[in-house]
């Protein structure tokens, strides 16, 4: 018999935890990994925690549940069911880009039914449509028009957000991206085309395939032959600006290079 899925449980009602938790419990199949009450909660333990499978609320004060998704960054999330009372707008988000979602109040049929189908969608290992879905999801509720301000990380067993204005310059590491933050380094599960796309285009710019900068860190850009450039990080790191990204900097800078 293979280990049984992951399970986070996010939802701001203590009884409707409680629902959850029992049902999850009842399935040999799955295993609750940790509850949650809040957004800022569930974005940290989503990123401790790496489940498999987020039983997530979509009504939460301060931070909702495409809050959680904006927050840890849909190419981080794993399978995802929602779980609503009747919002039109957003059962019409979910039904658009095609994922599952469990309506309140629904009784036991119907979460064994979202049950089987998150199952497969666990097993099967294909997180790329998943990721495509969820990103969607922010696009149709207008969430990926907002740039990031913060991002979880985990290092040395902690988990805490670093605020992007914070973040020097971000390396391309295989399928990781590296976050340079002052004296430390956090190695991050995201895309740099996922960070492009989050991060504030005013601040940050895309100096190459394999870097991202903070302009606000830069002190100078030199020359360094062959139609390329170098630009020199207030703490004295160079890094290589491309030639076909030259022309895009300018314009950003509204000066020539």
């Amino acid at each position: 018999m293979s280990d049984p899925i992951r399970v986070l449980i996010v939802d701001d009602e203590p009884h409707a935890r409680t629902g959850l938790v029992q049902l999850v419990a009842a399935d040999p199949e799955l295993e609750v990994v940790g509850e949650c009450g809040d957004g800022i909660a569930a974005a940290k333990a989503i990123v401790e925690y790496e489940p498999d499978l987020v039983l997530l609320d979509v009504q939460m004060p301060e931070m909702d549940g495409f809050g959680v998704i904006d927050l840890v960054g849909a190419g981080r999330m794993p399978a995802v069911v929602f779980v609503t009372a009747y919002d039109q707008f957003a059962v019409k988000a979910f039904e658009v880009n095609a994922l599952d979602y469990l309506l309140k109040p629904f009784d036991d049929r119907r979460f064994r039914t979202a049950m089987t189908k998150a199952k497969a969608a666990v097993r099967s290992a294909e997180a790329a449509p998943l990721h495509e879905k969820l990103a969607g999801l922010l696009q149709s509720t207008g969430r990926d028009r907002t740039p990031l301000t913060r991002i979880v990380v985990k290092d040395a067993g902690r988990v805490y957000f670093v605020k992007t204005e914070e973040i020097d310059w971000i390396q391309a590491a295989s399928y990781y991206a590296k976050l340079h933050v002052g004296q430390r380094t956090h190695l991050i599960r995201e895309s740099m085309n996922s960070f492009e796309e989050r991060l504030d285009r005013t601040v940050f710019f895309r100096v190459s395939r394999s870097a991202i900068v903070n302009l606000d860190r830069v002190k100078e850009i030199q020359p360094f032959g062959g139609g390329s450039h170098l630009v020199i990080l207030h703490d004295g790191t160079k890094v290589r600006l491309s030639r076909r990204r030259r022309e895009k900097l300018e314009a950003v800078l509204e000066q020539s290079i």
